[in-house]
């Protein structure tokens, strides 16, 4: 028999691996077909696709892609030393984080938003996405699921050009396809340099390709 919850081969009263109770288990049939390839890249449902064995191997195969990039943050400290007799000896770093959520309750906040209709069932676009987000370092938060989507979260790090934003992807079944609407929110500034629409770019381009492993 197979465990509910994580899906390992057991025996006994308790599974081994998660400890979950073996009355729950289910069959070897059920666990394949859950984590076939042909019924995981049909379907929207996020936990059946991160069950799937390939699926956890290209979203790992991509993380391990990711290059460390100098955040805003970082950026600041190094301007820091040179500009501080401007600012009386005060952090850049430190005037940016105090002025940040003060600009955003005024309404200076910027973003861009896109929206595309990919032909690929919804299960290859929510790994494209999944792995696109893993490669470019920028961290899932939240996923909301719903019956014929899902909707995720992730933090869209901050560097040289703005500050730290939100990057909100929403997947859903279309009559022709599989709909994307993505759009970035950066809190406190006005403008951010063409940050939001390289990054709603470079999203869409990846969400077209097909990783390997299929």
């Amino acid at each position: 028999m197979y465990c509910s919850e994580c899906g390992t081969k057991a025996q006994g009263k308790f599974c081994a691996n998660c400890g979950v109770p073996l009355q729950q288990a289910i069959t070897a049939e059920i666990v394949a077909a859950i984590v076939s390839p042909g019924h995981w890249q049909e379907t929207v449902n996020y936990e059946t696709i991160v069950r799937a064995p390939e699926v956890r191997e290209m979203v790992t195969r991509a993380a391990e892609q990711a290059t460390q990039r100098l955040s805003g943050e970082d950026f600041l400290k190094f301007c820091d030393k040179a500009l501080a007799p401007l600012y009386g000896g005060v952090p850049v770093g430190k005037l940016a984080s105090i002025a940040q959520p003060i600009y955003s309750a005024l309404g200076m906040n910027t973003g861009k938003e896109q929206r595309r209709v990919f032909s690929k069932p919804p299960g290859r676009v929510i790994v494209a996405l999944l792995c696109s987000l893993a490669r470019r370092g920028r961290p899932l938060r939240q996923i909301r699921q719903a019956t014929d989507g899902c909707m995720f979260e992730a933090t869209l790090p901050s560097d040289v050009w703005s500050f730290a934003g939100d990057l909100l992807v929403e997947v859903r079944t279309d009559t022709v396809g599989t709909a994307v609407e993505a759009r970035t929110v950066v809190k406190g500034q006005l403008f951010d340099w063409g940050k939001s629409k390289r990054c709603l770019e470079e999203l869409l381009t990846d969400l077209e390709m097909t990783p390997a492993i299929l």
